[in-house]
């Protein structure tokens, strides 16, 4: 019993002791309160770094001065700071001096969901001369008056923009060469007028067999020109109102075919920029047949022939003439005088497949979309 007694004893006068301890550790840190490193971190807190060392000298205007500055630190001025880890950033904030956390993506200078974004088709993505001429015909609406907050795609002009831009710049025709799926549409002399039953049911018709050839790349434009030329057959308010006759022809047979058998709710309004140029000056059979005949073939594909007459006579009549059956610099021949009237009785519609605005992925990730 003796034995027993004294283990406890003993037992009791070390739990007491140790309490005793503990009571005035608590009480040494409320009256003094020096922060233990070990004690802080245990409680969460970080530690007190040391004082910052003095920044060591350099000097920026020689390459062996910056380099006297040791590793994660550049030269500034005649001073040696620290190199800032690039911060990152979070889905929907500006990514400008950031990296955005993965799997986002910068686009259009802020972080988003890649699996989100309207990606650009790949005709435009790995067509390099199509994806410029998008970015020249984005950066002409760019130099138009836009509000601050206006996202500046090839989308943001209206039809008076392009119709200014296409007059202003002497190069507009050869940007829209780039395009693809480009066609031309011709008219007879004076036509379709007032008052008359022009187009027939079957000029019409063949205007629009013509045009159905082109059914896919109208479908999957972003936007669609429309552009009526200076016809030379009256003074200037007759010509335009002849380029606006001959405009809503073409505009209401494209809306026919892109939506031919779809069901009324499936139907859609298709993006059209129609505009008149009618103080353009008219375009010679040469430059004609460079911006808007010498279409590349895709591959293992055969581009329709992008001329479109009234009948099938005077087109195949004018595609002989362009092809090579005269001299096209040769300006003295009726065949001349004749096409060049033709050519410019004419809209011009040109589909444009992307808009600049849409996610380009890597260059891997383009190749495997490929196959």
């Amino acid at each position: 019993m003796a034995s027993e007694f004294d283990t406890t004893t003993k037992l009791l006068l070390v739990l007491t002791g140790f309490m005793a301890l503990m009571v005035l550790l608590i009480a040494y840190v409320a009256i003094f309160r020096t922060e233990d490193p070990l004690l802080a971190q245990a409680a969460g807190e970080t530690a007190k770094t040391a004082e910052a060392a003095p920044a060591a000298d350099c000097d920026a205007s020689t390459p062996e001065g910056s380099a006297k500055c040791p590793p994660g630190q550049y030269c500034m001025g005649d001073k040696c700071a620290p190199i800032d880890d690039l911060a990152i950033c979070g889905e929907g904030e500006s990514c400008r001096d950031c990296d955005c956390e993965m799997p986002l993506v910068c686009h259009q200078m802020r972080c988003q969901d890649p699996s989100k974004l309207e990606r650009a088709p790949l005709e435009c993505a790995r067509n390099e001369e199509l994806a410029k001429a998008v970015r020249n015909l984005q950066n002409k609406c760019a130099s138009r008056d836009k509000s601050l907050g206006d996202l500046v795609s090839t989308r943001s002009c209206t039809p008076a923009d392009w119709e200014q831009l296409a007059i202003d710049d002497p190069q507009f025709d050869l940007i829209l060469a780039a395009f693809p799926g480009r066609f031309s549409v011709h008219y007879p002399t004076g036509l379709p007028k007032k008052g008359t039953n022009w187009p027939t049911k079957t000029v019409r018709e063949h205007y629009k067999q013509q045009i159905r050839r082109f059914k896919e790349e109208l479908s999957k434009a972003k936007q669609v020109f429309v552009i009526g030329r200076a016809s030379p057959d009256g003074d200037r308010q007759e010509n335009h109102d002849l380029a606006v006759r001959r405009m809503d022809m073409v505009t209401q047979i494209i809306g026919e075919i892109v939506n031919e058998g779809l069901a009324e709710t499936e139907r859609k309004q298709i993006p059209i920029q129609p505009f008149a140029m009618r103080d353009a000056k008219p375009l010679n059979p040469e430059r004609f047949k460079k911006s808007y005949l010498d279409v590349q073939d895709k591959p293992g594909d055969k581009t329709p022939s992008p001329v479109v007459a009234w009948d099938e006579t005077n087109q195949k009549r004018m595609q002989s003439l362009l092809d090579g059956a005269i001299d096209l610099k040769d300006q003295s021949s009726r065949d001349w005088t004749e096409l060049f009237n033709a050519i410019n009785r004419v809209v011009l519609v040109v589909p444009i497949p992307c808009d600049g605005t849409e996610y380009k992925p890597p260059k891997t990730i383009l190749d495997e979309s490929a196959g």
